[in-house]
C-alpha cells in the first residue's frame, strides 16, 4: 500500500448526459472560459435578488447567451446544466505538447473519489499542467461531483479517457516522457532529488492500494513525500499536488537560487 494515498486512443469520447453543478465559483469559471458549454442555469428569482453574487452570474449568463430559468420556488443557491463533457484524444494532445520545452501530465490509476479527482484537476489546472489521463473502466470519470470540487477547472484541462491506462504510458514514454509514480521503499526518494524532467507524467494510484504492480513497472523513478509527524499518510489529492507543486516548476529553486549559497 502506498502510504501517501491512503484516503477514501481514439477520438474525442462524450459522456451521454448532461451535468449539473451547484458551485458559484464552478458556474464563473465556466461562464468566463467556457460559456458555450452551459446550456441552462436554473434559479429562484427571490434568491437572486437577495444575493449579489448570484444576480452578477445571471446577468453575465444572460449577456454570453446562456439560458436563465428563474422561478418563485428553489433553494438557496443556483443549479447549471451543462453539456455532456467532451474528453480530450491521446493522440492530439500528443501531437499538441510535441514543441513544447516542458510538459507535465498527470495519470490516474484507476482513482475512484470524484472529490480527489476534482481536487486534482483544480490543482493541476491552476499550476499549470496539461492535462489528466484517466481509465474508461474502474475508475471515476468526470461527474457532477467532479465539476464541484474542481470548481469547474475541468473545463479548462484537457481530460484524456484512455481504454488502457498502461498502454498510454508506454505511447508517453515513446514521446519522450519520464513516467514519474508515488511509492515506499528504498527506491523511493523525495522529488527533490529527481532529475529536472523536461517532460514529466506523474502516476497516481488508487486511494486505498496506490499503484498497480503492472503500472509500477513502467514507472522511470519514484518518489515519496518525506513526512516528519506521527501521521504516515497523506490523501491523494494533498500527495499529488505536493508532486505538481515540485514538477510544475513552482516549485523547484531556479538556477542561479540553487547555485547561490548565500540563499542556502
Amino acid at each position: 500500500m502506498n502510504r501517501h494515498q491512503q484516503n477514501n486512443p481514439g477520438r474525442p469520447q462524450s459522456a451521454k448526459e448532461s451535468l449539473e453543478t451547484n458551485s458559484l465559483s464552478a458556474v464563473e469559471h465556466i461562464l468566463s472560459h467556457r460559456p458555450d458549454r452551459l446550456k441552462r442555469i436554473s434559479v429562484s428569482a427571490t434568491v437572486e435578488q437577495k444575493n449579489t453574487r448570484i444576480a452578477a452570474i445571471c446577468a453575465q449568463a444572460k449577456q454570453a447567451g446562456v439560458q436563465v430559468d428563474r422561478s418563485s420556488t428553489g433553494g438557496e443557491s443556483i443549479k447549471a446544466t451543462i453539456s455532456p463533457f467532451e474528453y480530450s484524444n491521446l493522440k492530439d494532445m500528443i501531437e499538441k505538447l510535441a514543441d513544447k520545452p516542458r510538459a507535465v501530465l498527470i495519470a490516474l490509476d484507476h482513482l475512484q473519489d470524484p472529490q480527489n479527482f476534482g481536487a486534482l484537476a483544480r490543482t493541476a489546472e491552476a499550476l499549470g499542467a496539461d492535462g489528466i489521463l484517466i481509465p474508461k473502466d474502474r475508475g471515476v470519470t468526470v461527474t457532477s461531483g467532479v465539476y464541484n470540487a474542481s470548481v469547474g477547472a475541468v473545463e479548462t484541462l484537457p481530460i484524456v479517457m484512455v481504454t488502457n491506462i498502461g498502454e498510454a504510458i508506454r505511447k508517453l514514454k515513446d514521446e519522450r516522457f519520464w513516467i514519474v509514480g508515488t511509492a515506499i521503499g528504498k527506491d523511493a526518494k523525495p522529488p527533490w532529488e529527481a532529475p529536472d524532467f523536461e517532460r514529466v507524467v506523474i502516476v497516481l494510484g488508487t486511494e486505498l492500494e496506490g499503484i498497480s504492480p503492472g503500472i509500477e513497472k513502467l514507472c522511470d523513478w519514484q518518489v515519496e513525500i518525506p513526512l516528519k509527524g506521527m501521521v504516515q499518510s497523506l490523501n491523494v489529492s494533498v500527495a499529488g499536488a505536493l508532486l505538481m507543486y515540485h514538477f510544475c516548476g513552482t516549485g523547484r529553486p531556479s538556477e542561479k537560487t540553487a547555485n547561490n549559497p548565500a540563499s542556502s
